[in-house]
């Protein structure tokens, strides 16, 4: 297969070796472009045919000019334009358009007149777009290339040129909406495309191709040189004398000519030789300054290497000190010199330090690792989030497993004028234990088995912690109980509501105020059975919960 031709290639070899056959191709190629641009605009085969000509003969003579032409498909389209406009004289096909959009109201009733109308708007929309996007919309729709041929003529991926094209589409059509026609889709621009473009009728490249090329070669030369000859015959006698004196003067007029020249191109040369100096004189700045730089480098690099054998010294100790350090942590003996500013702790020994009893704890009640915890367990950037996560998973099930088993039992006795709810969470049991030993067993994937321990441990057998560091509530073994108030009689600045929240012997007594009255309970529980209760009841609750969005 034949290597394709960039429109690039064939103009240089017809402006520079005259190839015709070069000429040729080019017309073969653009023709239906340039006949098709030609009948939109003036509705008349026979007059598209002579405009289509004049284009190529415009190429003809212009293509030593036509090199550095980013795009010659979109120069055919703008000539092409430029000789409609000049065949309508320019009025004419304004009061058409203006025609056009008066009748704009009975076209729009179908399909094929949409696009009858949206024709006489295409190349204005083209007009509009970039010279790269309409170059690739003529290739693909009035010249009929794929995508590969295209990529091969704009040098560009084909996938490139499918983006290129379907951004060119959709800008498009947001032209004909913004005329006020209302296109559906993309799809119709797409129609709109493929209706317009016009084969050209059979043997129009051949004559185009010979009439441009004889308008351009000797044939246009002959052709002035005879008309020239007949005006010189027609001379009258005054016209002839001027005619002969012009003739003599014309050496004294060439030689001032080529004085003034001559004049010129010393004024230049003189111009030029004075900002050759200048250079100069800036070049010489620029070596002394580059020589001072150069000196100063020296100085550096002699700092360098100077400094280089004291970090190679360093580093030698640096080595030593870290295997000095190596061998102590293999070794079966925890004590250490007392040189080092270091002390070896056993793993099992740090719990019981308790440098990780804190307020915040390990972890908070959303799974989020605190940042004591994560300094001394060595929690890398990587771990954090399947850490946090997997502890997050766990609270969830417990809230899960807490809303799925809470029932309402009878209210408790209270003191007079106050109403009360209670709620009770039996033991959680085994499926508490299994979500936590699952919780365990991803925490040890991600952390290994000594740090798992350190983090989760306690928690591992269906416990959570409320209160305080080491406050564990065991609660897959023993029930909870959820007590709230209200005191519809409270004024001032009496407390109206109150929550409790019991395990055992510990937890928050009933009596107990917050600021948002129910602040420490599980949202699941709150939102259940105590939010609706506290509305019934005029009482406005921010619903600030142990695990809930404010946590």
């Amino acid at each position: 297969m034949a290597e394709l031709k960039t429109d690039r290639q064939l103009l240089r070899e017809y402006a520079q070796e005259g190839s015709e056959r070069a000429f040729t191709d080019l017309v073969g190629r653009h023709l239906d472009l340039v006949f098709g641009t030609a009948l939109r605009g003036v509705k008349d085969e026979r007059v598209a045919q002579e405009v289509a000509q004049n284009v190529f003969v415009a190429l003809a003579r212009k293509a030593a000019w036509l090199g550095g032409e980013t795009s010659l498909a979109g120069w055919l389209h703008k000539t092409a334009l430029l000789e409609v406009r000049q065949h309508w004289r320019g009025e004419l096909r304004r009061q058409r358009r203006e025609q056009t959009a008066l009748e704009l109201g009975t076209l729009m009733k179908d399909d094929d007149s949409l696009l009858k109308a949206l024709a006489g708007e295409l190349d204005e929309g083209l007009l509009e777009l970039r010279e790269s996007d309409r170059h690739a919309l003529m290739l693909r729709y009035f010249e009929g290339r794929s995508h590969r041929e295209i990529g091969v003529l704009l040098g560009a991926r084909e996938d490139a040129v499918r983006m290129r094209i379907d951004k060119s589409l959709t800008r498009l059509t947001r032209f004909f909406r913004r005329r006020g026609y209302a296109v559906p889709a993309v799809a119709t621009t797409v129609s709109l495309l493929g209706a317009a473009a016009k084969a050209a009728p059979a043997g129009l490249a051949t004559v185009a191709a010979k009439s441009a090329l004889a308008a351009a070669g000797g044939g246009a030369a002959a052709g002035g040189l005879h008309l020239f000859l007949i005006k010189l015959m027609a001379l009258t006698k005054t016209q002839t004398a001027i005619l002969c004196l012009t003739i003599a003067s014309a050496p004294v007029v060439w030689e001032w000519h080529a004085n003034h020249v001559s004049r010129t191109e010393a004024a230049l040369v003189q111009s030029r030789l004075t900002t050759l100096h200048q250079q100069e004189g800036q070049l010489s700045a620029e070596l002394d300054q580059l020589r001072a730089e150069s000196i100063s480098l020296d100085g550096s690099l002699a700092d360098a290497e100077a400094n280089r054998g004291r970090y190679e010294a360093a580093a030698q100790k640096l080595d030593a000190l870290k295997g000095r350090i190596r061998g102590l942590l293999t070794d079966a003996n925890y004590r250490w010199p007392d040189d080092l500013p270091y002390v070896r702790v056993s793993k099992n020994t740090v719990k019981a330090l308790k440098l990780l009893d804190t307020v915040s704890g390990t972890f908070s009640s959303v799974g989020k690792i605190s940042e004591q915890a994560q300094e001394l367990l060595g929690i890398t950037a990587d771990e954090k989030g399947p850490a946090e996560q997997a502890l997050r998973s766990y609270w969830n099930g417990v809230h899960d497993l807490m809303a799925a088993n809470a029932y309402e039992t009878n209210s408790a006795a209270a003191p007079a004028g106050r109403l009360t709810k209670t709620v009770i969470v039996p033991p959680l049991g085994q499926p508490l234990k299994d979500l936590a030993e699952q919780t365990r067993s991803q925490l040890s994937d991600v952390l290994g088995a000594d740090r798992e321990k350190l983090l989760f441990g306690g928690w591992d057998q269906g416990a959570i912690q409320i209160f305080w560091p080491g406050n564990l509530w065991k609660i897959s073994e023993e029930a909870q109980t959820f007590t709230g108030w209200i005191d519809p009689n409270a004024v001032g600045a009496a407390p109206r509501c109150g929550m409790g929240w019991h395990q055992g012997s510990s937890g928050i007594s009933p009596d107990s105020q917050t600021a948002d009255c129910f602040g420490f309970m599980p949202y699941e529980i709150q939102d259940r059975f105590f939010a609706p209760w506290l509305s019934q009841n005029g009482i406005t609750n921010s619903m600030t919960s142990l695990g809930g969005s404010n946590e």
